[in-house]
C-alpha cells in the first residue's frame, strides 16, 4: 500500500514537473487559433503598482498551457453533458446549434436608440426606417436568459417613434443563422428580404444563383471547444451582383477605391464571414448596372449587413454601406451624399445595442 502511494506521488510529482517545465521551455503561441485571439501578453513590472500583475500573470500562463485546448473541450463536455447545465460561460449547444446569451444592457440599448434618433434628424428629406436583427437564441427551444425582443422594443420603440419599424422576428428562424456563428445564412435570408420590401415598398428580387464555397467553423466553436460539426457556406450571386460597381472607402488613400463584393478565398481564413467585402469596411458602395429605377439605400450597418446588402442592391440603383464603428458620424458628409427621396435604414444585430460601439 506504501509502494503504491509512493508510486502515485511520483507520478503525480513528475506530471506537474513536465507541466512546469513545458510552461517555461515552450514558447507562447501568436494566435490561439481556435478562439481567433492573441494569447495574453506577459505581464510588465508596472503592472505591479495597480495590483493587477498576479491577475496577467494567472492570464499569461493559462493561455501557454499545454494542451490547452484538449482541456477546454474537457470542460466544455463535463459542464454540458456530465453535470447537465445549460450553457457553459454563457455559451449553449442546442440542437445542432451553438451560441451565446448575454442579458440586455438596458443603459446601453437607451443609449444606442437615442444616437440613432439622433443621426435621424439630419435625414427629414428621406425614408428612415430601422430594424433590429434579434439573437438565435431567441429561436432555441429552451429558455435561454438572453434576448427578449419584446423587452427591447418596449425600450426603444418610444424613443425611435420617428422612425418606421420593421419586425424582423417573424422573418427569421433557428436555421436562418449558421450553427457554428452568430450571423445569419444569406442564402436563408428571402423571409428578411420580403419583409424589408413589404414596409420599405419594393417587390423583393430573388432570381439569384446559389453557389457552393465549402464547410467552415464559425467563431462559437472554439469558443465552446466542443468538435462541432461544420457550416457550410453558399453565396447568392445574378448577372446584376456579378456586374456591380463596388467601392470601399480606403482612409489611406483618403477616398473610394475598387473593390468586390465577395471574396471566396477568405473562407479558408480565420474569419470567414469575411467573405462577404472582405471583412470590415467603413464605407462601401454598390452601383447596379441593371437598376430598373433611380432609387437609393443607405443603411447604417453592422457585420450582419455585408451579407444581406447584395440582395436588397437589385432594388436600387446605388446601396451605400456605413459602419460607424469605423468611421466617425460627423465625417459622413465630406465622404457620402445623401440624396433627397432616398431610402436610409438602420439595420443591426441586437448585440450592437449592448456594445454600442458606434462613433456618433
Amino acid at each position: 500500500m506504501k509502494k503504491a502511494s509512493l508510486l502515485i506521488t511520483i507520478l503525480f510529482c513528475l506530471a506537474l514537473g513536465a507541466g512546469l517545465l513545458a510552461l517555461v521551455v515552450l514558447p507562447s503561441p501568436e494566435v490561439l487559433q481556435s478562439e481567433r485571439r492573441k494569447p495574453a501578453p506577459p505581464p510588465a513590472w508596472s503592472d505591479l503598482q495597480d495590483g493587477r500583475w498576479m491577475q496577467k500573470f494567472e492570464s499569461y500562463l493559462a493561455d501557454k498551457f499545454p494542451l490547452r485546448d484538449e482541456f477546454r473541450s474537457l470542460r466544455a463536455f463535463t459542464t454540458l453533458y456530465l453535470m447537465g447545465q445549460t450553457d457553459k460561460d454563457g455559451l449553449y449547444f442546442y440542437e445542432g446549434h451553438a451560441g451565446k446569451f448575454e442579458p440586455l444592457d438596458e443603459t446601453a440599448a437607451l443609449r444606442c436608440a437615442n444616437l440613432i434618433a439622433k443621426l435621424a434628424e439630419n435625414y427629414s428629406e428621406q425614408r428612415v426606417f430601422y430594424a433590429v436583427i434579434p439573437d438565435k437564441s431567441v429561436y432555441a427551444g429552451k429558455k435561454f436568459p438572453g434576448l427578449d425582443p419584446k423587452r427591447l422594443r418596449e425600450l426603444t420603440a418610444p424613443i425611435l417613434a420617428d422612425l418606421t419599424e420593421i419586425d424582423l422576428v417573424p422573418a427569421l428562424s433557428l436555421n436562418s443563422f449558421y450553427r457554428t456563428d452568430l450571423h445569419w445564412d444569406q442564402s436563408q435570408l428571402q423571409p428578411v428580404t420580403e419583409a424589408l420590401g413589404s414596409a420599405m415598398g419594393f417587390a423583393p428580387h430573388w432570381a439569384f444563383t446559389p453557389r457552393k464555397l465549402g464547410e467552415f467553423h464559425g467563431v462559437y466553436t472554439g469558443q465552446l471547444a466542443l468538435p462541432l460539426a461544420p457550416d457550410r457556406m453558399t453565396i447568392l450571386s445574378s448577372s446584376g451582383i456579378d456586374e456591380a460597381a463596388v467601392q470601399y472607402f480606403d482612409a489611406k488613400a483618403g477616398g473610394f477605391v475598387p473593390g468586390a463584393m465577395y471574396h471566396a478565398e477568405k473562407i479558408a481564413g480565420r474569419d470567414p464571414y469575411d467573405v462577404f467585402f472582405n471583412g470590415a469596411q467603413a464605407l462601401v458602395t454598390l452601383e447596379n448596372p441593371d437598376a430598373e429605377n433611380d432609387h437609393e439605400l443607405y443603411v447604417f450597418r453592422d457585420s450582419f449587413g455585408s451579407s444581406i446588402a447584395p440582395l436588397l442592391l437589385p432594388n436600387y440603383r446605388r446601396v451605400t454601406l456605413i459602419d460607424l464603428r469605423y468611421i466617425n458620424a460627423r465625417a459622413l458628409p465630406e465622404y457620402v451624399t445623401f440624396a433627397p427621396g432616398a431610402d436610409v435604414l438602420f439595420l443591426c444585430g441586437w448585440q450592437m445595442f449592448n456594445a454600442n460601439t458606434w462613433m456618433v
